[in-house]
C-alpha cells in the first residue's frame, strides 16, 4: 500500500511577463496577486496558516494543498502552482523528503528524473541534489526496476531550495498568467450570449483589464433565453474576478432595431445596429469611468466583421479604444478557451438568433450611405431611450 502524501504547501510561480517589467512594477503586480490568492483561498474555504511572499515566489502553507494549488491556478497573474512537502534545506532532509514522495508515486517499471532548483547559497549544488536523490531512489526501490530517464520520464521528483525552506513535489498546476485584474483598469465587455464575447471578455481580464459587462436586449426580435444565457455568463465570468464584478447592464435595444429596420437599407441593419450600440456603450463607459469596449469580433466571421465594415462601425466612436481580443482567431481557438473558461455549454445553448438579421447583409459598407441612414433615426434620441431604460442586474457568482 502506498504512502499518503502529506503535501502542506503550494509553490505559486508568478506569470513570466510579471517577471519582466521594472522592479517597482514587478513588486507591485505581484503583492497584488498574492492578495487575490489569498481571497481566491477565502471564497472557497480552503484554509491556510500564512502566505509567505518572496520576490518571483509565492509559498501558500495549507493542509489542503493540492486544491489549494488547483484553486490559485485560476488567480489572473499566476503562471503555475504545485502542491508541495516542506522540509530543511539540508542535503539529507531533501533526499528523505524525496524519497518519501518517491515511494508514493513511482510503480513498477516506471522511468522518473530528479531536478533541482536553488534559489540561494548552500554547502551543495543543485547537481549534488539530483545525484544524491536518484540514487537514494535506486538503491531503496530497487526492486521495482526503476529506470533513470531525463529526456521524457513518467514521473518527475521535483526540489526547490530557497534560503530557509526546500520544497519537494511532482505536479504542476498550469495557470492563466497574464496580469492581476484590475491593473488596467475598467473596460466595457459587451455580451451577446453567444460562444465569442464571454471569451474576448476573458482575454481582458487575463491582461489585467476589469469588466463592466453589457448586454443589449434586442426582444421581440429574439427571445427570453438570449437574455438569460448572458446572465448565466456573466456569472461565469464573475467567478474569475474574486467578487469584484457584481452586476450586468441590461440595455433595451429592440425598439431602435425596429427603427433601423424601418427608415434604412436592409443590407446596413447590422452594421447600423453595431454603431448604435458602440455609442451607447460608450456613453455607459464614460459613466463608469472605463477606458475603452471589449468586442468578441473576429476577421470575416460575420458580415459585419469584414475590416471594411468594421472600420465603419467604429467611425461612429471615436476617442475610446475599441478591443478586439478574438480578431485573428479561428473558431477552434475559441471554442477550447470558452470550454476552459467554463463558459462553452451556456453559450452553445439553443436560443431565439436574431430575426432582424438581413438576407443579404453588406460586406463592404461605405460610410457614406452609412451616415445617410442614419440622418432620419434620431440617434441621440434613441440612445437616451436606450439608457434610460438600461438594468443593473446584480450577479450572484
Amino acid at each position: 500500500m502506498r504512502a499518503q502524501l502529506a503535501y502542506d504547501t503550494v509553490i505559486v510561480r508568478f506569470g513570466p511577463e510579471i517577471g519582466v517589467k521594472s522592479r517597482p512594477v514587478r513588486l507591485r503586480y505581484e503583492k497584488l496577486v498574492v492578495r487575490h490568492v489569498r481571497k481566491a483561498l477565502r471564497r472557497r474555504g480552503i484554509p491556510f496558516s500564512a502566505l509567505k511572499y518572496e520576490f518571483g515566489r509565492l509559498f501558500v502553507f495549507t493542509t489542503e494543498a493540492v486544491e489549494a494549488a488547483e484553486a490559485i491556478s485560476h488567480v489572473f497573474g499566476v503562471s503555475s502552482t504545485s502542491p508541495a512537502i516542506s522540509t530543511k534545506p539540508e542535503l539529507s532532509d531533501i533526499v528523505s523528503t524525496g524519497l518519501e514522495l518517491a515511494k508514493a508515486l513511482l510503480s513498477s517499471g516506471m522511468s522518473f528524473a530528479v531536478r533541482c532548483r536553488r534559489a540561494a547559497e548552500h554547502p551543495f549544488t543543485s547537481l549534488d541534489v539530483c545525484r544524491a536523490l536518484g540514487d537514494r531512489i535506486l538503491s531503496e526501490l530497487g526492486h521495482l526496476g526503476l529506470k533513470v530517464d531525463l529526456e521524457r520520464p513518467d514521473k518527475v521528483i521535483s526540489v526547490e531550495v530557497r534560503e530557509d525552506r526546500a520544497y519537494v513535489f511532482s505536479d504542476t498546476y498550469e495557470g492563466v498568467g497574464g496580469y492581476p485584474l484590475g491593473v488596467q483598469g475598467k473596460v466595457v465587455c459587451l455580451l451577446s450570449g453567444g460562444i465569442d464575447s464571454p471569451v474576448a471578455c476573458w482575454l481582458a481580464m487575463r491582461r489585467g483589464c476589469l469588466p463592466v459587462l453589457l448586454h443589449f436586449d434586442i426582444r421581440p426580435f429574439t427571445d427570453d433565453r438570449l437574455v438569460e444565457k448572458a446572465i448565466e455568463l456573466a456569472r461565469i465570468l464573475a467567478s474569475w474576478s474574486l467578487g469584484a464584478m457584481k452586476h450586468i447592464y441590461i440595455v433595451p435595444h429592440g425598439q431602435a432595431l425596429a427603427r433601423i429596420r424601418e427608415s434604412c437599407p436592409e443590407g446596413l441593419t447590422c452594421i447600423l445596429c453595431k454603431r448604435l450600440m458602440l455609442r451607447v456603450a460608450g456613453r455607459l463607459a464614460l459613466a463608469e469611468g472605463a477606458d475603452g469596449l471589449v468586442l468578441g469580433d473576429a476577421i470575416g466571421e460575420q458580415a459585419s466583421q469584414t475590416l471594411r465594415n468594421m472600420r465603419v462601425i467604429d467611425s461612429a466612436l471615436p476617442g475610446l479604444a475599441i478591443l478586439r481580443p478574438l480578431l485573428c482567431f479561428d473558431k477552434d481557438e475559441t471554442v477550447r478557451l470558452a470550454r476552459r473558461i467554463g463558459t462553452y455549454e451556456i453559450s452553445s445553448r439553443p436560443d431565439g438568433g436574431c430575426s432582424a438579421a438581413p438576407r443579404k447583409p453588406t460586406t463592404r459598407a461605405r460610410l457614406s450611405d452609412v451616415v445617410k441612414a442614419e440622418e432620419g433615426l434620431g440617434v441621440e434620441d434613441l440612445i437616451s431611450s436606450a439608457l434610460s431604460g438600461a438594468k443593473k442586474v446584480r450577479i450572484r457568482a
